[in-house]
Order: C-alpha cells, then structure tokens, then sequence
C-alpha cells in the first residue's frame, strides 16, 4: 500500500515548463511543402506575377487585313495602328495590375497565416490530448492495482465487502474515463493530419527545416487590415483608369492601299484619338468609382477597429490562460502532492478509510488533467494571438 501511495503522489508531479519541444519549424515546413492549400497559393502568385508583368509592356497594335474580292470593294486593304500611350494609360494598367497583385498577395497571407496557424494549433492540442489520455490510463492501472490490493484485504478479512464494491464502481469509472480520454486523442489525430494536408504527423520528424525562415512580428497589421488596404489602391488605380481613359491619345500607322495589279508601297500616317463624346457616362464612371474608393476607405477603418478588438480581447485570453497555467502549476500541484502524501500518512496510522483514499486517487487524476487541459489552453491562445497579429504570413516568402 505504501508503493501504491507513491505511485498516487507521482501522478501529482508535473512541470509545464519546457512540457512541449519547440516544433513550428516542422510543422511549417511539411505544411509548406505537402499542403495542397499551400500549392494552390504558390501557383497563384505566380500567375498574377506573370499578368502584373505583361501590363506594363506596351499595348500590342491593331491590325486590319481587307483583301477585296472586286475592283474598288475596299479602299485600303492592310492597316496597322500602334497607340503610343502618351495620355498615362500603360502606366495606369500597370498600376491596377500593381493592386491586383498586392490584394492577391494580401489574400494569400491571410490564407496561409490562417492555414499555420490551424497545423500549429491542431498539433499543440493532439500533444497534450495524448498527454491527457496517458495519465487517464496511468489512472486506470493504479485503480486495477488498487483493486487487487482490496480484494486480498477483503478476503483476508482486514476489510468489508462494501469497500471492494466501491474499488468495483471506482475501477469502471476510470476504465470509461480512460476510453473518452483516448476517443479525444484519436480525434484530435484526425485533425492534426487534415490540417497538415492529408500527410501523417510521423513525418514531422523528417521534415525539411532548412527553407523555413524566422517570422518577424507584425504588431500594427494584420492581413485581413492588408486586404482591406490592397482594395482601397485597386479602387483608387481603377479610378485613375477612367480619367486616363477620357484624355487623347497619338499613334503611328502604316498603310497599303493595293497588293496586285496597281500595287502601293507602304505609307505611314498619324492617329489622333479624341474621347470627348460620351454623354457624360465617363463623369459617373468616375464619380461612382470615387464613391467605392470613399466607402473602402471606411471599410478600412472599420477593419483596423475590428483588429485593434481582437487583439486586445486575445491579449487577454491569453494572459488569463497563461495566469491559470501557473496556479496549477506553483500552488494546485503541490497541494495534490500535499493531499497524496497526507492521505499515506493517514492509511499507515489507520486514520482514514478506502473511500478517502479512492478519492485522493481521483483528485490526483484530474488535478494532472486539468494541469495540462491548462497548458494546452495557454498553447492555443498563444497560436492564436500570435495569428491575429499576422505572425505567420511571412512564411509567403518560402512559397514565392
């Protein structure tokens, strides 16, 4: 029984300190490299880098072939027109194509800081599940030794029956909590591997690191503030685009009248373009893209309240896990241990019953539990504070 009561006291040892490796590096580097969501991102940005680059290249010419099937049916059979582009409009494509791919760019940050932060988190609660589901079945060996003990008591005729009744009703309840414990478990494996990608969590030791780079913190923005930035310069760039759209515009031609019989050389021309009929229909395309741009300006804003909310309420969160963390560990646990080594002192004088005893057990269990239920909470608040500030996104440099 003395062992038995030792074997109680070390379930109450626990230190939170140092209680999970540092394994980030891992998990951002198979979800980088596995993850099809990361794939998708990374063909993505490829594909607005390309479009950003082909507008800034110079507006291809436009080319008229009108071959005439009788004498006098066309007066000009081949026409090429090449805008020059004087009035700003390859500057203002270039410079929608520039938001376009910062609001690309914004999403794919969001995305990814999202889709970490879901693998880190998904790990940190799949580590302490499994914790929590090694000390349920810890517990369920102590109540099977227990159980034995009483039994041989019982039936050496140092205790009563009813007491080897209680281990009974004290044992199956450990065995049920043991099962729920290792369903949470196995649960949370599940999610862990949907999270990194379909892959299995065992090759997060063989996980290539080298790619992955230190994340700098981004205290002030988030990617959902991005975005709402990146909308705000496509809105004012789409503007500019219809102002540019209403200013004249000078190109060169080249011209040939005839192919056969009176054949005419090549003659070179100018072409003035003059916009200035439109019923007005510019002047509200403007004014109503004016107005978008005004009302992204206030989404804007009200992006950076909703960001400045999160934060603190997260801050807050994570402080009040990070308080509740440390309870346990400096006063909760080694009031169990006090409890457990109490409860011993009391058995050997013969001062206390098989009922305090099964409940010191069962007080030892779920102060460990509830220890680190603690520190996975302290964990996952830490994730998720370190997401709202955007903590993740850099990791889009590995991609690009």
């Amino acid at each position: 029984m003395k062992r038995l009561l030792w074997t109680i006291t070390g379930i109450g040892l626990l230190s939170l300190v140092g209680a999970q490796p540092d394994v980030e590096p891992q998990v951002v580097a198979l979800v980088m490299a596995r993850h099809p969501h990361a794939r998708a991102l990374r063909l993505e940005l490829e594909s607005v880098h390309r479009l950003e680059r082909s507008a800034r290249l110079p507006l291809a010419p436009t080319v008229f072939l009108a071959p005439e099937l009788s004498t006098g049916g066309v007066g000009e059979q081949f026409l090429l027109n090449q805008p020059l582009e004087l009035n700003g409009a390859r500057q203002a494509r270039a410079r929608i194509a520039r938001a376009e791919y910062a609001l690309v760019r914004a999403h794919a940050e969001l995305e990814l800081n999202e889709l970490l932060a879901a693998a880190l988190a998904a790990y940190h609660e799949y580590a302490y599940r499994a914790q929590i589901a090694a000390v349920a079945q810890e517990a369920m060996q102590l109540a099977e030794q227990t159980h034995e003990k009483i039994r041989l008591q019982v039936e050496a005729g140092a205790r009563a029956g009813i007491d080897l009744m209680q281990a009974d009703i004290e044992r199956e309840r450990v065995r049920q909590h043991a099962a729920l414990r290792q369903a949470e478990a196995t649960v949370a494996l599940e999610r862990l591997r949907a999270a990194l990608g379909g892959v299995s969590p065992d090759e997060l030791a063989t996980a290539d690191t080298r790619a992955a780079p230190t994340p700098s913190l981004s205290p002030d923005t988030s990617p959902a503030v991005r975005i709402e930035q990146a909308r705000l310069q496509m809105a004012q760039a789409q503007a500019q685009q219809i102002r540019v759209e209403g200013l004249p515009d000078l190109g060169v031609q080249v011209r040939i009248e005839r192919f056969r019989d009176a054949r005419t050389r090549p003659a070179f021309g100018l072409s003035l373009t003059l916009p200035f009929l439109d019923y007005g229909a510019r002047q509200q395309q403007l004014r109503a893209q004016q107005q978008r741009a005004e009302a992204q300006q206030q989404r804007l804003l009200a992006a950076r309240v909703r960001y400045e909310g999160e934060r603190a309420a997260a801050q807050r969160r994570y402080e009040n896990a990070r308080a509740r963390a440390e309870a346990y560990q400096q006063r909760i646990l080694p009031q169990a241990l006090q409890l457990a080594q109490a409860t011993q002192t009391g058995l050997e004088v013969g001062q206390i019953s098989i009922l305090q005893l099964l409940e010191a057990q069962r007080t030892a269990r779920q102060v460990r539990e509830e220890a680190l239920l603690a520190a996975m909470e302290l964990k996952l608040a830490e994730v998720e504070l370190r997401r709202l500030r955007g903590e993740f996104a850099p990791y889009l440099e590995v991609i690009q």
